[in-house]
């Protein structure tokens, strides 16, 4: 039987979140984990007439019991 993590991550440039990313996978809370899917959405928010991006990402991992 596995079984299913799922983690979120925010960031405001995408090579923030590439960065947090790989930051989370060097956990040893992972290391029996693998990586199933991943899913990145890119989302614009307007505040006080500016807009800004923000960038979140799904991490869906695995293991094997």
């Amino acid at each position: 039987m596995q079984q299913v993590k799922l983690m979120t991550v925010n960031a405001s440039e995408l090579t923030q979140l590439e960065q947090k990313i790989n930051e989370m996978l060097g956990q040893e809370e992972l290391s029996n984990y693998k990586l199933l899917d991943s899913t990145i959405n890119q989302q614009s928010i307007t505040k006080f007439s500016a807009e800004e991006q923000e960038f979140n990402a799904i991490l869906t991992f695995v293991k094997e019991a």
